[in-house]
C-alpha cells in the first residue's frame, strides 16, 4: 500500500531537542533555537499555566481545490509518539479520513495561529457512541494514551507554512474552553 505523505510541498521533519526548544521559550536562552520569532509564541505560550513542547508528526496531507490539508499528532506526555503508533495512524487516515473531513476540522486554522482542540470532550463523544468522524474517534481514542491530533489548512500557493516539526501547546483556564489544549505549529525555519 502506498501511503502518501508530503506530497503537497515535500518538506522532511526535523530532529527537535525539546529541552533545548522549551528553555528557548522560557527563558529566551537556547544556542539551538534562537530564533526572534520564537518571542511571539511564547508570549501567550507562558500564559498557560499546564504547558509543554512537542514534535510534531504529520499523519496526512492533501490538497483539496486549491486548499492545503494537513492532520498532525503531538503528544502532550513526553513530545514523542513511537513509530509503529505513528505507521497505525497513518494507516488508518489513508483509508478513512476523506480530504472533506480534513478541510471541514482545518477550515481557516492557519499553522501560525494559535488553535484548540477539546480531547476531553472528544473522548466522552467516543466513550458515548457518539463521535461522528475519524478526527473525533481518533482524537478520543488517542487522548487517554497522551496524543492528541491538530487539523490545519491554508491556501495551496502557501502550503510550504505547514512545513512544521514542533508545537507548542497549553491547556487552556478560560470559561469557554476551559481543559482545551491550545496549540501552535513552529515552523521549521524556526528550528
Amino acid at each position: 500500500m502506498d501511503i502518501r505523505i508530503n506530497f503537497v510541498d515535500n518538506w522532511e521533519k526535523k530532529d527537535i531537542d525539546l529541552k533545548e526548544l522549551e528553555a528557548a521559550l522560557e527563558t529566551g536562552n537556547s544556542t539551538r533555537y534562537n530564533n526572534s520569532k520564537l518571542n511571539k509564541i511564547a508570549s501567550k505560550w507562558k500564559k498557560y499555566k499546564e504547558r509543554g513542547v512537542s514534535n510534531l508528526y504529520l499523519i496526512k496531507e492533501a490538497d483539496d481545490d486549491g486548499v492545503a490539508c494537513a492532520y498532525y499528532a503531538y503528544s502532550i506526555k513526553d513530545g514523542i509518539i513511537q513509530e509503529d503508533v505513528l505507521e497505525r495512524l497513518r494507516d488508518i487516515c489513508s483509508q478513512k479520513l476523506s480530504v472533506g473531513e480534513m478541510r471541514v476540522h482545518g477550515s481557516d486554522c492557519k499553522p501560525s495561529e494559535w488553535w484548540d482542540t477539546n480531547a476531553k470532550y472528544l473522548m466522552k463523544l467516543v466513550e458515548s457512541g457518539k463521535a461522528e468522524d475519524v478526527y473525533e474517534y481518533l482524537n478520543g481514542e488517542l487522548f487517554p494514551s497522551g496524543i492528541i491530533l491538530d487539523a490545519r489548512s491554508i491556501k495551496t500557493k502557501k502550503a510550504g507554512s505547514l512545513a512544521c516539526s514542533a508545537i507548542a501547546w497549553g491547556v487552556s483556564n478560560s470559561l469557554f474552553k476551559k481543559g482545551t489544549y491550545m496549540g501552535v505549529l513552529i515552523h521549521n525555519d524556526l528550528l
